[in-house]
């Protein structure tokens, strides 16, 4: 097994028992009554204390030194490597390797939409630039016609570049384009789901891992305690009206149930749609205008109208964004009408996924699979 956790005192400690020896306590004294007491403290290891300790780890992945990875692209890789470590840690844990490919996924998504955003930076950059010089000059001038045909060379190849119809509807002069505005806000999105799903279920198998099935079913309900702490504040980037962290949902008990009596299938399925329901349907797909963009976007894929323009949804069972022709990608549905945002419409797609991540590791294409999480765990780059 691959090392995947990190190593805690707690590992040899005993629930709900003194974690130092008396002697090694601290001691003090008070008075009452005008007498002297001592009173030792002794430090307890309690639920809550470990799900602090697997909290922060997952934290520890994201936000190295407390700070939150800036770019979400170099944030999502450290996340599907964290994935993949859990699969390579124990294979049990098959949705963590399913994830693995779903979470590098989304970094396709967030690549695509990084790359829209700058394609049409530049070419509102290189328009902008053609209209102050011929504002400045007039079209005619001399002495000026010649940066002005470079300017507008210039906004031509940035044009022929963009794939996008950027829709100049801005705020002000200065502000960027609706279409580019759309873009971030879906690559916004997309960053805010995978950091938030990932930050509610690496601790749970963390916790499983070290702690076993009864101090997890046991210690489940305590972990929405260690919230709003002052002095141990937990990172959590969505608001808790929207999404309250560490809910005991019956769908998590239920998916480590499963894995620990080897039902891996059902274990994928119960994690599934937690993660679908619990977790993703209010941190993403409860947004209006993502939902909208979503709808957008899988309405031109499948028309090719506008072309060019949008990205499949779908996922490659493979360290790629490429689709492969060999079984190892499937889409979402080819009816333009369909809604991502729909959890009945979704989980579908998302149990096929599962299904034939199973059918693959029992199969001969088994290896090619393993290899891929292991590409992901290191890091490699996208294909």
């Amino acid at each position: 097994m691959t090392q995947c956790f990190r190593d805690h005192p707690s590992d040899t400690q005993v629930l709900n028992q003194s974690t130092r020896a008396l002697a090694d306590c601290d001691t003090r004294f008070i008075y009452r009554d005008g007498e002297k007491y001592p009173v030792t403290e002794i430090p307890i290891l309690t639920g809550e204390g470990l799900w602090r300790i697997y909290q922060r780890e997952a934290e520890s992945i994201v936000a190295p030194d407390g700070v939150l990875i800036a770019d979400p692209v170099a944030r999502n890789r450290a996340i599907n490597a964290a994935y993949a470590r859990l699969w390579l840690h124990d294979q049990r844990f098959q949705w963590a390797g399913l994830a693995a490919f779903a979470s590098k996924q989304v970094g396709c998504g967030l690549l695509h939409a990084r790359s829209a955003v700058d394609h049409i930076q530049q070419e509102d950059e290189a328009l902008k630039h053609l209209r102050e010089l011929r504002a400045q000059s007039g079209l005619l001038t001399p002495g000026q016609m010649e940066p002005q045909a470079e300017a507008l060379d210039r906004y031509r190849q940035a044009d022929a570049q963009n794939p996008v119809p950027s829709l100049g509807i801005r705020g002000d002069a200065e502000s960027p384009s609706l279409t580019s505005r759309q873009f971030q806000h879906v690559y916004e999105m997309m960053a805010l789901g995978n950091t938030t799903l990932f930050l509610d279920i690496f601790p749970l198998h963390a916790f499983y891992a070290k702690r076993g099935l009864a101090e997890f079913r046991e210690c489940l309900k305590q972990r929405a305690n260690i919230y709003g702490h002052s002095k141990f504040p937990v990172l959590w980037p969505v608001a808790q009206e929207t999404l309250r962290f560490g809910q005991s949902h019956k769908r998590i008990l239920l998916g480590f149930e499963a894995i620990d009596r080897g039902d891996i299938v059902n274990s994928v399925e119960h994690l599934a749609w937690h993660e679908q329901a619990n977790i993703l349907q209010p941190t993403m797909y409860s947004d209006t205008q993502l939902v909208m963009l979503l709808r957008g976007n899988h309405f031109s894929y499948v028309t090719g109208f506008p072309s060019g323009v949008a990205q499949a949804i779908e996922v490659t069972l493979a360290n790629q964004c490429q689709r492969l022709g060999d079984g190892r990608t499937l889409e979402f549905s080819r009816n333009p009408l369909a809604d991502l945002s729909d959890i009945e419409q979704r989980m579908p797609f998302v149990l096929r996924a599962a299904n034939r991540f199973n059918e693959l590791l029992n199969s001969d294409q088994r290896p090619v699979v393993e290899q891929s999480i292991k590409d992901i765990a290191a890091g490699a780059p996208l294909l």
